[in-house]
């Protein structure tokens, strides 16, 4: 009885004639979908700043790289080192691109032009910048006080032979290694630069919408000191104009990091 009915059951069928070839058109047009898919929707929206500050390709992106990530296949700046070589970019025209570290450094001679007072942006403080950082340090300090928040600056440009003071100085206080890691020696300082501020006031403000205004925290707690060669600073940021800061906040490196990966 059994065999009648599997003989019966087997009349009945047939066998596809082109066998696992069948499958191959279905897969090659899942693939092709696939790959439209991805071209359509895959890549991230460019990192810009309205004129509020905020950062869209940070915040309407699809997906945050990790910092690992986000610098693969690109340059890695060497392990930090203590050393006295000059910085490639050491022109004032290179302002936005000059890397300054532990082992890179502008001349004794480097003097940044137009310097200006910071108070000719509307803020309090004291020290003076390159004129080319007022229009956005106005607009932020508009910003801040839009929001209630009251932002000042503590330092902003230094000479080198100011440099030499502020390390001695703390060198005297607090021993070599300390002064190594925590104060550039001289040459070494982006306040040099004539386009680096020390801030005071609401640093959690200016940590979020700096960027936004073309200001980037050179030393971030979560890449320092391993990266930025610096302890953390929460208030020292480094002006390199809003779509560099853009791109430099939207890869989560730190800024020394980026340069070495984007400008070098």
């Amino acid at each position: 009885m059994r065999r009648q009915m599997a003989h019966r059951a087997g009349a009945h069928t047939t066998r596809d004639p082109r066998g696992p070839r069948r499958f191959i058109g279905p897969i090659v047009l899942g693939i092709a979908g696939l790959v439209i898919v991805v071209a359509l929707f895959g890549k991230p929206a460019p990192a810009t700043a309205d004129p509020s500050g905020n950062v869209a390709g940070v915040t309407s992106a699809r997906s945050s790289p990790s910092p690992s990530s986000a610098a693969a296949g690109a340059r890695v700046p060497p392990p930090c080192a203590f050393g006295d070589e000059p910085t490639p970019a050491r022109d004032p025209g290179d302002w936005a691109s000059t890397i300054l570290d532990t082992t890179l450094m502008l001349p004794e001679s480097y003097v940044p032009t137009g310097l200006v007072p910071v108070t000719d942006a509307g803020i309090e403080g004291r020290g003076k910048v390159r004129e080319l950082v007022i229009d956005d340090l106005r607009a932020l300090t508009t910003s801040a006080a839009a929001d209630g928040v009251t932002i000042g600056v503590d330092s902003a440009y230094r000479s080198y032979h100011q440099q030499v003071l502020s390390y001695e100085s703390y060198v005297k206080g607090y021993g070599e290694d300390a002064a190594r890691r925590t104060v550039a020696r001289p040459g070494h300082s982006e306040h040099q630069l004539g386009t680096t501020i020390d801030f005071t006031g609401d640093l959690a403000w200016l940590a979020a919408h700096a960027p936004g205004f073309g200001f980037v925290m050179s030393y971030p707690a979560d890449r320092s000191p391993e990266f930025s060669c610096y302890r953390d600073e929460a208030w020292h940021f480094r002006y390199v104009g809003r779509e560099r800061a853009a791109l430099v906040t939207q890869s989560r490196l730190s800024l020394r990091e980026w340069l070495w990966a984007n400008t070098r």
